[in-house]
């Protein structure tokens, strides 16, 4: 067995187990929660299903209680925020016209620790003299500029300022750009069958009627480096608050 075939092999230990038991019971309630949108008539939907259990193997390998949760708490609000201006803004639909429906924001988080474990393989997995300076300021920027286009039927509201500056914000803070990299490319591997599912499925409609736009499949990659951001952001805003609080049972100074 290779080094690389080594370290997947390594992933997989008895807290996978235990991820895989809590995944068990999560799906069952969310099945039970949601079973009025599931249509049973229709038979077995094999690219979905092959998409779940492939976002399951992903999901149990390398679980970490600490990293997942921080990580899955930001992209479940980041989630939010993007649904919020999706929808709000008409740029993509649902079939349920939810203005964003409840039931795809648990999504966010899943997606989110999937790519995560995609990208730790990626960074493993790409060339050690891939010019990668080169290759982020190739993709990131040019990805804002793109999104910033498609999305320029509603640049006039509130929400797409605020998407705008946040991408502005995902440049203005990198300091790995080999992970940034990494991220952005497992992401858009997995935004390629998770839009092509909902667009061709018409779960979701983009406001171009494409199955899917190649911009919403890069955008998956995006989103998940700014929820990487986002941990490392809040990371920061806990050790500077936990520095400033007095320790228990003493005075302030002064």
């Amino acid at each position: 067995m290779g080094p690389f075939l080594a370290y997947v092999r390594a992933g997989y230990d008895r807290r996978s187990a235990y991820a895989l038991l809590a995944l068990g019971v999560s799906y069952a309630a969310v099945g039970v929660v949601f079973n009025h949108l599931i249509d049973l008539s229709r038979g077995m939907d094999w690219l979905l299903g092959g998409i779940w259990a492939f976002m399951t193997l992903t999901l149990i390998w390398g679980f970490d209680v600490k990293r997942d949760v921080e990580l899955a708490a930001v992209a479940f609000v980041g989630g939010l925020v993007i649904e919020w201006w999706g929808t709000t803004t008409s740029i993509w639909t649902y079939y349920t016209d939810e203005r964003p429906p409840i039931w795809i924001l648990p999504a966010w988080p899943v997606a989110a620790l999937t790519i995560e474990r995609l990208a730790m393989v990626t960074a493993r997995a790409l060339p050690r003299r891939l010019p990668v300076e080169w290759v982020w300021w190739g993709l990131f920027p040019g990805f804002v500029a793109w999104m910033t286009w498609f999305a320029w039927p509603s640049i006039g509201t509130p929400s797409t300022y605020v998407i705008v500056a946040l991408m502005l914000g995902v440049l203005a803070s990198s300091t790995d750009r080999r992970r940034d990299v990494a991220i952005l490319l497992a992401g858009t591997l997995l935004g390629v069958f998770l839009e092509y599912w909902g667009t061709s499925r018409w779960c979701w409609r983009y406001y171009t009627h494409e199955e899917p736009p190649i911009v919403a499949t890069v955008a998956h990659g995006f989103a998940s480096v700014a929820f990487a951001r986002g941990v490392w952001a809040g990371r920061g805003a806990w050790g500077w608050l936990g520095a400033r609080r007095p320790a228990l049972g003493r005075s302030p100074p002064g």
